[in-house]
């Protein structure tokens, strides 16, 4: 079977496509929505870790790698499965992408576990094309029911070579947004940063286990992260893109 355009349909991947859908709006506002170039979906682009291509002036372009993270929610009681969970503090910086769960039973010489099969795999934080990584935070108050079937259709519009807007424009209007925070850095500035940067700014790792490998992640401190000038704030964003309510 091949596989599907948009990737798969875990729960990670749609909430990325509402944040996707929220963060083109806010880059196109104002603007010439043709200047912006949605390849998310694109597997040309799928090893770059490029989702968006942005058209500057005198002919330049910047090429954009979107993360959405769900933990921004201000009540630390609430947590929705992959759609909203208590405000974390921190920007994760992907260092391993694949940690490989088979490896040999012979210790090697300088006393670690080597693969058997497929080698380890960096993070996105190392290997990403991008000029820019947008970090956004989006904590949903939706249920998956709820949105799911705005996700089914646009998977089905992609599918076709259809245009998408007709339902991001749809999905604007439903999305129950408890917080939301965007905040972009440099990719090249901020792998520079990385090495010299003091453990303090830092906060252990964050582990996400798959069926055979783990991605690690390294905990950023996102205060300190923007107080440094690493990262960029542009503060909360769908409330200047929500579609307005036209009233008769």
């Amino acid at each position: 079977m091949a596989e599907d355009p948009v990737r798969t349909t875990l729960v990670a991947k749609r909430l990325k496509w509402f944040g996707l859908t929220v963060v083109k709006r806010y880059l196109t506002k104002d603007k010439d929505s043709r200047d912006l170039r949605d390849v998310h979906s694109n597997p040309d682009f799928y090893d770059k870790d490029i989702d968006l291509v942005l058209n500057l002036p005198n002919a330049q372009k910047m090429t954009i790698d979107l993360k959405v993270d769900s933990y921004y929610g201000s009540d630390p009681a609430r947590k929705t499965r992959g759609l909203c969970n208590p405000d974390s503090g921190f920007i994760l910086l992907e260092t391993i992408g694949q940690l490989q769960y088979d490896r040999s039973r012979r210790v090697s010489t300088n006393g670690t576990l080597p693969v058997r099969q497929k080698p380890d795999i960096p993070g996105w934080f190392f290997t990403s094309s991008a000029d820019e990584v947008y970090y956004y935070f989006l904590a949903l108050l939706n249920t998956e029911t709820q949105l799911n079937p705005f996700y089914t259709e646009y998977v089905g519009l992609v599918n076709g070579n259809h245009s998408t807007d007709e339902v991001e424009n749809r999905l604007l209007r439903e999305l129950r947004v408890d917080r939301d925070l965007l905040v972009s850095f440099s990719l090249s500035e901020a792998r520079l940063w990385y090495e010299t940067a003091p453990e303090t700014l830092f906060h252990g790792y964050a582990p996400a286990p798959n069926p055979s490998y783990l991605t690690l992640s390294k905990r950023v401190k996102r205060d300190p992260f923007i107080s440094n000038g690493i990262g960029k704030s542009h503060g909360s964003i769908y409330s200047l893109v929500k579609p307005r309510l036209v009233s008769l």
